[in-house]
């Protein structure tokens, strides 16, 4: 999309969490040791306010982690 969308003032990007979230389609049953690894969803927001301001305008066609984000946000 962000080839697609070149020149038009429409950034595309694609934010990961950057592992396994804990969220309501994760199993109950799964092993506490694994459980204890998965992200909480909250480490979206962060990164979501920042492509949602105008800090992130012209930044387009990037793979964004959220959890690389508090270190390293793109330029």
């Amino acid at each position: 999309m962000a080839a697609d969308l070149a020149g038009t003032g429409i950034d595309v990007n694609l934010l990961l969490p950057g592992g396994a979230t804990r969220t309501g389609m994760t199993p109950d049953s799964a092993p506490e040791d694994l459980r204890a690894t998965w992200l909480d969803p909250a480490i979206m927001g962060p990164p979501i306010c920042w492509l949602a301001s105008r800090a992130s305008d012209g930044i387009t066609d990037q793979r964004i982690a959220a959890t690389d984000f508090a270190d390293h946000p793109p330029a």
